[in-house]
């Protein structure tokens, strides 16, 4: 699975579509804003010049000006637009790859399954997050391991006793076990808290 994450494909770089393409065309409504009020600052005395000088070799001069910065100014902008289009996406993916990947492990979780673990690239962000999820996991496998282990001992010594495998005179001694074993399932689900209204329900 790890290597699998690291080798994304790039059509995945789109991972979360709407949300990428949303804050993406955001960031270059604001960048786009903010390149029209320079460029405007830039222009704005060539523009004055040509319709305010009253020497025609000024206005020529000032108008020949405008127009090549205008050009310019265009192509610089057109590239920088397009490569912060791909900056964003690229930025914007490395916080939606891992929460799909956190989506996809808590569905696991929802269902039962504590074996997924969140693995990130290493220029992933949220690579914090990740790990106490993962340490969250390792706990609660720790304390479903644990239960399901006293269960298990449990259910055996029972059975010995429900079998007639036990003799009489250790009847009260393979029971005060089972009782051991129950205290210690209760002493593991204690350490798990859960609404008042579940409670209440599940009485």
């Amino acid at each position: 699975m790890k290597h699998e994450n690291n080798n994304r494909k790039l059509k995945n770089y789109m991972i979360m579509k709407n949300v990428q393409l949303k804050i993406a065309v955001t960031n270059l409504i604001y960048m786009l804003l903010l390149l029209a009020v320079i460029v405007l600052t830039i222009l704005s005395p060539l523009y004055l010049d040509i319709f305010q000088s009253m020497e025609l070799c000024n206005q020529y001069f000032s108008a020949k000006m405008f127009i090549i910065l205008l050009e310019r100014l265009a192509y610089s902008l057109v590239i920088l637009l397009i490569l912060a289009f791909i900056h964003q996406i690229v930025i914007t993916h490395k916080i939606c790859g891992p929460l799909v990947n956190f989506t996809k492990t808590f569905k696991k979780i929802s269902e039962g399954d504590l074996t997924r673990k969140i693995f990130l690239r290493r220029h992933d962000f949220l690579q914090n997050e990740a790990n106490q999820v993962n340490e969250m996991i390792d706990v609660l496998s720790s304390f479903v391991s644990k239960m399901k282990n006293e269960n298990r001992l449990l259910r055996a010594t029972l059975e010995d006793a429900a079998n007639g495998g036990t003799e009489p005179e250790k009847l009260d001694e393979t029971l005060q076990k089972a009782i051991e074993h129950a205290d210690q399932c209760k002493e593991h689900l204690s350490k798990f808290k859960i609404t008042e209204k579940l409670c209440a329900e599940q009485n």
